[in-house]
Parts: C-alpha cells; sequence; structure tokens
C-alpha cells in the first residue's frame, strides 16, 4: 500500500535537495556566475520563461504546503513565497531581480554566506523530509 505523506515532509524532500544544490553551485561556481547573470539578463525570453516556471512551481508547492507552525514549516512556506514572488517580479519587473543580483554580485563574501546559508537550510529541509516517521 503507497505511503501517504505529510506536507511538510513531502515539500521538504523537493525543497531540501535543491536549496543544498543551488547552494553549493552559487559556492562552488561563484567565479562563473557573474557571466552566468549577465547572459540570463540579456536573454529576455529566457527571463520570461524562469518567471513563468518559478511561479508555477511555486503555486504547485503552495497547494501542497501552507503551514507556518514549526520552524520547518516556517522555512519551506517562506522559500515558497519567495521564490513565487521572484517568478513573478521576473514577469513583470526584472530590472528589480537584475538590480538584487548585481548587487549581490559585486560582493563575494555575501555570495558565499548566502550559498552556504542555503546549504545549511536544505540538509536540515533534507533531514526533516527524509527522516524516519515516529511510530
Amino acid at each position: 500500500m503507497a505511503r501517504v505523506l505529510d506536507s511538510t515532509r513531502l515539500t521538504a524532500r523537493i525543497l531540501g535537495p535543491f536549496l543544498t544544490v543551488a547552494g553549493a553551485a552559487a559556492v562552488l561556481r561563484r567565479d562563473d556566475l557573474l557571466a552566468l547573470i549577465e547572459g540570463f539578463q540579456a536573454d529576455a525570453a529566457l527571463t520570461f520563461v524562469t518567471g513563468m516556471l518559478l511561479v508555477l512551481a511555486g503555486l504547485a508547492l503552495m497547494a501542497i504546503h501552507q503551514r507556518w507552525r514549526t520552524p520547518a514549516e516556517i522555512a519551506l512556506s517562506l522559500t515558497i513565497w519567495l521564490l513565487t514572488l521572484r517568478g513573478v517580479f521576473l514577469l513583470f519587473a526584472p530590472s528589480i531581480i537584475f538590480d538584487l543580483a548585481d548587487n549581490v554580485m559585486a560582493r563575494t563574501p555575501l555570495v558565499v554566506a548566502a550559498g552556504l546559508a542555503a546549504v545549511g537550510v536544505g540538509v536540515w529541509l533534507t533531514l526533516v523530509g527524509y527522516r524516519r516517521a515516529a511510530g
């Protein structure tokens, strides 16, 4: 019989590994990020499609998980909302996202700190998602 996962564990199983990989990529490829961001900013179609995919993924995750009680639930819900809002801004006001990215990229220690924070939260959420169910 198939197991039904609660929404927090299911969402943590999705966002935990994603944040871990994204954070590690930001740290390990920080020297390449500026060129990647410049290429992304130069391609309006890529910006639009990325915005649409972020909104779609965010709405799908919101449909699964919208809880704000425990630390893990808050971290997941906040991450979902931030990803969704990022998608909306990429669709309607990409310059805001681009300016923010440019400001962050100008400060290498901030890129590393943000990447390491994403890895830490990602590992924690992955553990939340894959820990053995009580009972």
